[in-house]
């Protein structure tokens, strides 16, 4: 070996790095690797499966646990039906219109005035939780002795600050003392009449012996006497305004709504002949001080359903509509109750069944005009004729609309209190 041999073997030597020949991996351990993969994804699957379970299970325990309650009681479901159109689901009332329920002190004196009035109805000046109101509640007499004592003691319980279960629950047989105790009574003259039955009430206003509003001789006359071809108002709309048949109600419309629609017929942009004539001869101070008039007229309802619709597709359709034929709720334009929004959009409550179906048939034949943006057009177009007697027939079981003004000898309109 020579020199130069012997130092390149001790280089490499220097910089030798151990190294293993390729082998073949054990089959045990290809074995072992197999079953623990086999396991894992048995497990993970089982694993998946259980807690799909659990989570079905947690869902049906909440719905079991929350069925109970979203069932509504009997009480409920009868205010749902009854009051909640005027009071509000909630019991808040309409502001200046409605009194609330909830804080109110009807409610909290107990289920029996809450039948009281239920059984006569209000008609005159209310003070409810410090506010005072123009009261006109329609009398429920209709319902049995059963459902006015299911309805009372609902409203006692839930708007009289007695949570349930703490009040004594009104009995059928009580209802029945009370009903033959109000039987041929006139609704309830105000919160004072009541005052006056039931003790811990607050004081209240002493009601106004209703009258006919005070007009100026010019006005008056149209009204009653006519004019040449202005005919008599009251002719046709009644002595008190509140119409008949498919005569519409003019008392408690907004002046605004009369007055545009009196111009309407005089311009020949709403269709009805006899208004036209009517409206013709009339100038525009006549046209207002009649709108007026109305206006501020404060008389119960005297419609009543007559078209043999469906009442509950009618309450339907006026609080949610039908979305399914794209129909909006009546009372989602013309106010909570049918109560109407001035200047556009009149009162529907206490309307008589024979003009609304009218008017909605009108409109769908494209003959009515005046409709804003069409929209009246398209949704009474929407609307099958079963669907309009029972809207009709709806509106037409509605209390009126709450005056919230009366008319001085003057004729200017006050706010009533």
């Amino acid at each position: 070996m020579t020199v130069k041999d012997k130092g390149l073997r001790q280089r490499t030597a220097e910089h030798f790095e151990p190294w293993e020949m390729h082998r073949r991996v054990p089959l045990p351990v290809i074995w072992v690797a197999v079953a623990l993969g086999i396991w894992g994804t048995g497990t993970l699957f089982h694993g998946a499966g259980s807690e799909t379970v659990a989570r079905a299970e947690k869902v049906q325990a909440a719905a079991e646990a929350v069925r109970p309650t979203d069932a509504p009681s009997p009480g409920a479901a009868l205010f749902a039906a009854n009051c909640a159109t005027c009071h509000q689901a909630n019991g808040a009332g309409v502001r200046l219109a409605v009194p609330p329920l909830a804080g109110s002190e009807f409610p909290a004196s107990g289920p029996e005035t809450v039948a009281r009035i239920l059984l006569r109805g209000i008609d005159g000046p209310i003070r409810v939780a410090g506010s005072d109101y123009d009261g006109h509640m329609p009398r429920f007499a209709f319902l049995d002795d059963e459902r006015i004592a299911m309805l009372a003691t609902h409203v006692a319980e839930r708007f009289g600050g007695r949570p349930d279960g703490t009040a004594a629950p009104l009995a059928a047989a009580d209802v029945a003392v009370l009903r033959k105790a109000a039987d041929g009574r006139q609704s309830w003259a105000g919160g004072a009449e009541l005052a006056g039955a039931v003790a811990g009430l607050p004081d209240q206003r002493a009601a106004v012996p209703a009258s006919s509003p005070s007009v100026d001789a010019a006005v008056s006359g149209l009204i009653f006497q006519g004019r040449g071809q202005v005919w008599a108002c009251a002719s046709c709309h009644g002595d008190l305004g509140q119409g008949t048949g498919s005569t519409p109600r003019l008392a408690g419309l907004p002046a605004s709504y009369i007055a545009r629609q009196l111009a309407d017929f005089r311009g020949g942009h709403r269709a009805g002949e006899n208004m036209r004539v009517v409206a013709s001869g009339l100038s525009d101070g006549e046209i207002a001080g009649l709108s007026t008039y109305y206006a501020g007229l404060r008389v119960p309802s005297n419609a009543a359903p007559a078209l043999g619709g469906d009442l509950a597709r009618g309450e339907e359709i006026a609080l949610r509509g039908d979305w399914r034929k794209d129909i909006p709720a009546c009372f989602s334009c013309h106010g909570p109750s049918g109560f109407g929004v001035a200047p556009d959009f009149p009162a529907l409550a206490a309307q008589h069944p024979a003009y609304v179906a009218g008017q909605l048939a009108a409109w769908a034949g494209g003959t009515r005009g005046t409709a804003r943006l069409g929209l009246m057009d398209r949704i009474s177009a929407a609307l099958p004729d079963a669907d309009r007697r029972a809207i009709a027939d709806y509106l037409a079981s509605l209390a009126a609309v709450p005056a919230v003004a009366t008319v001085t000898a003057q004729g200017v309109p006050t706010n009533g209190q």
